[in-house]
């Protein structure tokens, strides 16, 4: 029986091709990768927390928002 995972989130695939070619380079455990950007995440505070959405919106999109 193969264990099943506790939670399943939606990701973009531009994101998770990235993280995949990054950690293949590094050479880094997916699993811990993911595990250590939540605890900086749950660390962070709001305004923080806000820009990770920032930063992340500019990946995705390509454009700062004013």
């Amino acid at each position: 029986m193969s264990e099943k995972p506790k939670r399943s989130y939606y990701l973009p695939g531009k994101l998770v091709t990235t993280f995949d070619k990054e950690c293949a380079k590094s050479g880094y455990v997916k699993e811990k990768v993911v595990a250590a950007a939540m605890l900086a995440f749950l660390d962070a505070g709001a305004e923080s927390r806000s820009k990770m959405f920032e930063r992340l919106d500019l990946f995705l999109h390509g454009k700062a928002k004013k």
